[in-house]
């Protein structure tokens, strides 16, 4: 009988399985998903431009006077801080919104904003800030040292407009140093993934064990996880590859032809819509990936 029941319990904890369990209960939550997505993304980029243009204003104060430089700089960083932990708050806010849609448990607009309520959630969105700091500062080195990520200065966007145009090739390079930095970001964020599962569910439980619970959840699943979320979106991902490279092949064989060449911005628009709801279907697929999972664990080790 314990084999038996051991042997139903791989087969339901198979990563094609819980695949096809995915797509099965995912069909009315993905939806939801991009919509609280997509309201997320527009948050971020219009708080980001608030405090980026309040930073700029009141760092330009301080230039005024002499040897302010120095203090222009900190009241810079210290508020573009103060923008990425509320950032991260949101973050939190959105991954309890997907947990909730996979729950079936109703989402309101305001749980977004649930986490600026919370101090564990505000002292986890600290902490996200340090790998973001890391990132960017192996990112700096990398394109500092290595010439193939190497850029020059750009003072001004003029000067950036002229370099484009006086190189061809430039814009791979761009592309390049951003795929760099979304490797770097994946590589550093990517045993984080379950942290806020966790300090979600445990509302007695302080940041820090929370913290460790969802990295002994992803260390233990790593390949299992990882295989997951490629039976999920490897049809999706494929597909978005195609129309790259589609819009790609139109935009370099196609430019004197009008007609094919908006053809080719359509096709652009097209795998971008696409992306973002890959992108919001990943999200899910996360907190539904720690939903059976971690459930099972608990009735183990209830049993």
């Amino acid at each position: 009988m314990k084999e038996e029941k051991k042997d139903k319990k791989n087969a339901s904890t198979c990563p094609l399985t819980l695949a096809k369990d995915f797509a099965a209960a995912s069909r009315f939550a993905n939806p939801r998903a991009v919509f609280m997505l997509i309201i997320y993304c527009f948050f971020c980029a219009f708080f980001s431009s608030v405090m980026t243009g309040l930073a700029v204003s009141v760092s330009s104060f301080f230039l005024r006077y002499q040897n302010g430089l120095n203090a222009g700089v900190l009241v810079f960083i210290i508020i573009e801080l103060i923008s990425l932990s509320i950032i991260f708050i949101l973050h939190y806010g959105l991954f309890l919104c997907n947990l909730r849609f996979v729950r079936n448990q109703p989402v309101a607009l305001n749980f977004l904003f649930a986490g600026l309520r919370q101090r564990r959630a505000r002292r986890g969105a600290v902490f996200f800030v340090i790998p973001m700091l890391v990132c960017m500062a192996i990112f700096a080195v990398v394109t500092s040292q290595v010439d193939f990520f190497a850029l020059p200065n750009f003072q001004t966007p003029e000067q950036l407009m002229s370099f484009i145009k006086e190189n061809p090739d430039s814009m791979r390079k761009f592309l390049a140093c951003f795929i760099l930095l979304l490797v770097l970001a994946f590589v550093l964020y990517f045993p984080f993934t379950f942290v806020w599962s966790f300090v979600y569910d445990n509302t007695k439980q302080p940041f820090h064990k929370s913290l460790a619970a969802g990295l002994k959840f992803f260390g233990k699943r790593v390949f299992h996880f990882f295989a997951f979320l490629l039976i999920c979106h490897f049809r999706k991902a494929l597909l978005i590859f195609i129309l790259d490279s589609l819009h790609a092949f139109i935009y370099k064989k196609y430019q004197a032809s009008a007609n094919i060449y908006s053809l080719g911005s359509l096709v652009s628009f097209i795998s971008f819509a696409y992306t973002f709801c890959a992108a919001a279907s990943v999200m899910l697929s996360i907190q539904y990936y720690y939903d059976k999972l971690h459930e099972d664990s608990d009735k183990a080790s209830s049993n």
